[in-house]
């Protein structure tokens, strides 16, 4: 498990429609209920509802989160360019960054992070046929990079979150989430 000394700053980014806000708060969920941490998330959408940038920052910490602004990110996962070019600021040095390798092209100077460029998106959909379970893909790629919720915890949560019918194709996002990084 990861020792969090104090606090854990993960954003998700992505345009709207892609599952991030959902994912966020799938993990916040988790560390509250299931992990006994303190938890917050807290999403920002622009005016376009569907395909505009969207992230959500999410702190994890032992103790309670005084300052709910994420300042210094050690998770950043984004799906798409225009997200990943206005919301990548504040990565620490050593920042785990996981990017879409077919939609996020342009990167940068990353030379101070964990990059993994994976096909998240087309994996999603390829695999298990609809790109709304990327926020369970993601997710689980947050728990297989970080730790900071334990495996066995986000499978029985998503077991209980997913409707009745979903739940297996949910256990396979959760596998290929697993799988990408």
């Amino acid at each position: 498990m990861k020792c969090l000394n104090n606090r854990y700053e993960i954003r998700y980014a992505a345009v709207g429609g892609q599952g991030i806000i959902t994912a966020g708060a799938l993990l916040v969920d988790i560390a509250v209920e299931k992990e006994k941490k303190y938890a917050l998330e807290s999403p920002t959408y622009t005016a376009t509802v569907r395909g505009g940038p969207t992230k959500v920052d999410v702190i994890v910490s032992d103790r309670k989160i005084l300052f709910p602004q994420a300042m210094a990110i050690d998770c950043f996962i984004c799906t798409f360019q225009k997200p990943y070019d206005l919301y990548k600021e504040h990565l620490k040095d050593d920042a785990i960054v996981v990017v879409d390798s077919h939609l996020v092209k342009e990167l940068g100077d990353t030379a101070n992070w964990r990059l993994f460029q994976v096909p998240i998106i087309y994996e999603t959909k390829k695999q298990l046929g609809n790109v709304i379970l990327t926020s369970v893909v993601t997710l689980s790629m947050t728990q297989k990079l970080t730790k900071i919720i334990d495996y066995d915890n986000m499978v029985e949560h998503i077991k209980h979150w997913a409707p009745k019918d979903y739940i297996d194709l949910n256990m396979k996002a959760i596998e290929l989430g697993q799988q990408l990084v």
